[in-house]
């Protein structure tokens, strides 16, 4: 299902483009940023349509060892009348490595704020840390069991830092 989402979005990314690449003027190449590519490359735009999570990049600890984590996500309806979906977190920071829970999304196609706090199952303490994030959609109430696809991950190193 997944590869099938990218080669639709590859597709559809190619029909976008293509209409552009008769109306590029002729003369001098676009600037050139230092990684290679044009600041112009529409392969680094995100696309506004889809699924997508972000993690920020600061998240706070608490001296109990809870972690507050917050974030943005976007889910789209996909044609289901009462779309479920969930945002799973995990957090690593040297040897814990733990799942510190999850919070409910609305598909509706806004981009909205996710925050997401607990405790895990480990101490965490103020530094670097690694999070990764999922958005899990639910099968539509007309499958017999409705299971869960993961339509969208994010992952980030963070900073941990104590609360405001």
């Amino acid at each position: 299902m997944r590869k099938r989402r990218r080669i639709l979005g590859a597709l559809a990314l190619l029909l976008f483009a293509a209409p552009a690449a008769h109306a590029a003027p002729v003369g001098p190449a676009a600037p050139q940023s230092r990684s290679g590519l044009s600041p112009f490359d529409r392969s680094t735009i995100p696309l506004p349509w889809g699924d997508n999570l972000t993690i920020d990049r600061t998240g706070y600890v608490a001296r109990g060892g809870t972690v507050s984590l917050y974030g943005t996500y976007r889910c789209v309806r996909d044609g289901m009348d009462f779309p479920r979906a969930t945002i799973l977190l995990t957090l690593t920071q040297d040897q814990e490595h733990h799942g510190i829970g999850g919070a409910a999304a609305i598909c509706d196609g806004q981009t909205r704020r996710w925050a997401v706090e607990g405790v895990g199952e480990g101490r965490y303490e103020r530094g670097l840390a690694y999070a990764q994030g999922s958005l899990v959609k639910f099968g539509d109430d007309e499958d017999f069991v409705p299971l869960p696809h993961t339509v969208a991950d994010a992952e980030r190193e963070i900073r941990l830092t104590a609360p405001r």
